[in-house]
């Protein structure tokens, strides 16, 4: 119950509200889906990161209604630890969204330009929401130790790399030129600097 909690909790606050808030804001859900003409690269990590979400809320799913068993029973104090590990992570990625503000965008469309975002928490991190989602996944896999919600994180994170490494930093070179790349310099990708 407490993985299913914490994932529904992540998906309703840091996607279907986000975008929501956008539209409120701008009359733009803030979603860039790639185009079906675009490079497979630009394409399929996003793709692939939208399904390892997706196969992870039907595991935990499953694993509620009885139908998944996980490799080991996590006990009450290990459940918790992990509840309170990735409600850190749905709060540091929903801090780095509003933080954002008007610039929060789901993909890239790379005929928009928006405001380079450098104060706050991304004066320590260049992707917080993306340092979050780690953080958020690692606690949801200790909530539910089963080896296909491992396996859907580890490829999450090899998508967050490709879309930042082959998508948004190259895009935000291109739109922001040397003050992204003085940013790149200051500042870590991940893991804030403290």
């Amino acid at each position: 119950m407490i993985s299913l909690v914490l994932i529904s909790a992540f998906i309703l606050l840091a996607v279907v509200a986000r975008s929501f808030v956008q539209y409120k804001r701008n009359g733009d859900f803030g979603i860039r889906a790639a185009s079906l003409s675009a490079p497979m690269i630009e394409i399929l990590p996003g793709t692939i990161f939208v399904i390892t979400f997706c196969l992870a809320f039907g595991v935990v799913v499953m694993g509620y209604l009885g139908q998944v068993t996980p490799f080991f029973v996590a006990s009450l104090p290990f459940q918790s630890l992990g509840f309170v590990i990735g409600t850190c992570g749905i709060l540091v990625t929903l801090l780095s969204q509003i933080q954002m503000g008007d610039s929060w965008r789901i993909g890239v469309d790379k005929k928009e330009t928006t405001t380079l975002i450098t104060h706050g928490i991304y004066a320590k991190s260049r992707n917080p929401i993306y340092f979050g989602i780690f953080i958020f996944w690692l606690g949801l896999c200790l909530t539910f130790p089963h080896l296909l919600l491992w396996a859907c994180a580890l490829i999450c994170w090899i998508c967050i790399e490709l879309i930042v490494r082959e998508i948004e930093e190259p895009y935000l070179i291109e739109a922001h030129g040397d003050e992204f790349q003085k940013y790149m310099r200051e500042t870590n990708r991940y893991i804030p600097k403290l």
